[in-house]
């Protein structure tokens, strides 16, 4: 195959096995309903898929399409015997203008995807290069251990999600195409969209959706990340995922947004090493929200399918970049919000997003939901505190895109604060015009 077919054929098993997951859930529902959980269908498979094969990995299996085949057929038998109660909720009719922009312009992403090679060095001197020794020689310590026989890849510790799913799409395509993890980027990007519309319809108005949905579409720094194949924006979209359906399970405590939001929990901890503090950040500041024990073994769950990979790392030596806690290096702290905050408040990046959610969070009298990004934020600045590397060094070369979980969080909640401020003000315009006030 070629780069378009490969990749396409990739993420429809992906899809497929999404939907088997759905499939008695949405057994008697329209095809128009059908189709609008694509998204959550593409990032279900896709998570799963890519848990599985890397789980085969670290069991010693080489991470071909044939297994991710049976991966998928596996996954996909298991799925079909789950049903859950989709939440009813129904949108008012609303003006689709702002919803075909936004649909305009991922379709502009994705072709942009597709046609551009990964700017990040990381990406093809790192990830994709992991990917293919998975699949010629299995999980080799060799290769992930520095030794004296081998030249070891950089960041051993990382997970080996990206680079098992970008593996897999080169081998679709049939050739080392670069290009493939620009273009699976871009589909789990524009699944993400898709996700966020389908969870939060019916619980915020369509032109409230829609105008944060086109806000964070609008964001440069967004297609700029896609553009670059990196894994910090697929951990983003697990991580955002993950929060939108726990605050959603805490609205509505339906057994599908709980399992949503553990499983992007899931797998958002095999993808990159923050991936653990910041689930399990989150996790500690949703279990003091909601009091509830469901949540703490949700959590639970999700956080222990870290444990192969942790003690796969643990057998075989694998060093950590983390160094030790020194409170002799508290000044690395001042650098490192200045560079934080820089780039989540640069409007030539991320536009508002942030600064505006900041300011509804506190009109709506709602200052808890400040405390997610807020835990978010405070696992980036521990992490550069106890990095081994020179504090400019880091900042300078990877502040830019840690930050997207924290982005991607503070967007999904967007419409939920806008919506809660805009309820509040309701009453307010009726209790005026019973008094006869403009």
């Amino acid at each position: 195959m070629t780069l378009v077919p490969g990749v396409a054929a990739v993420n429809l098993v992906f899809a497929g096995v999404g939907y088997a997951f759905l499939a008695r859930s949405l057994r008697a529902r329209s095809w128009a309903e059908r189709v609008s959980w694509a998204g959550v269908a593409l990032l279900i498979g896709a998570g799963t898929v890519g848990t599985l094969v890397f789980l085969a990995a670290i069991a010693g299996v080489r991470s071909t399409l044939a297994v991710a085949a049976a991966c998928a057929v596996a996954a996909a038998a298991a799925g079909s015997f789950l049903r859950f109660d989709l939440p009813q909720r129904r949108a008012r009719p609303s003006n689709s203008l702002l919803l075909g922009v936004v649909g305009a312009i991922c379709v502009l992403g994705l072709v942009g995807g597709f046609r551009s090679a990964p700017w990040l060095d990381d990406a093809w001197g790192i990830w994709l290069p992991k990917g293919l020794a998975l699949w010629h020689h299995g999980l080799d310590e060799r290769l992930f251990v520095p030794n004296g026989e081998y030249v070891a890849f950089g960041v051993p510790d990382y997970p080996l999600w990206w680079s098992i799913v970008t593996s897999l799409d080169v081998q679709a395509v049939g050739d080392v195409d670069v290009r493939a993890m620009d273009a699976q980027v871009a589909l789990l990007t524009v699944a993400f969209f898709g996700a966020v519309l389908r969870l939060l319809w019916g619980f915020v108005r369509p032109e409230v959706l829609a105008a944060s949905l086109l806000l964070l579409a609008c964001c440069p720094e967004l297609w700029r990340h896609v553009q670059g194949g990196i894994a910090d924006l697929p951990l983003a979209i697990y991580v955002a995922l993950s929060v939108l359906a726990t605050v959603l399970w805490m609205r509505t405590r339906a057994p599908l947004h709980l399992v949503v939001g553990a499983f992007s929990a899931a797998v958002a901890l095999q993808i990159k090493t923050e991936g653990l503090p910041e689930i399990a950040a989150l996790a500690l500041v949703g279990i003091a929200l909601c009091r509830d024990r469901r949540l703490l073994f949700a959590s639970l769950a999700a956080l222990a399918t870290a444990v192969p990979w942790l003690v796969w790392r643990a057998v075989h030596d694998v060093p950590s970049r983390t160094g030790d806690v020194d409170f002799g290096r508290l000044d690395r702290i001042p650098p490192t919000l200045g560079s934080v905050f820089g780039h989540l408040l640069d409007p030539t990046e991320w536009l508002v997003i942030v600064p505006l959610f900041v300011v509804l969070a506190l009109l709506a009298r709602r200052p808890r939901q400040l405390f997610l990004p807020g835990a978010l934020v405070l696992v980036v600045v521990v992490a550069y505190w106890v990095d081994r590397d020179a504090i400019r060094y880091v900042l300078d070369t990877s502040a830019y895109r840690v930050i997207d979980p924290i982005v991607l969080t503070t967007a999904v909640l967007l419409p939920l604060v806008a919506e809660t401020f805009l309820q509040q003000r309701e009453p307010l315009r009726e209790d005026r015009r019973l008094v006869g006030e403009p």
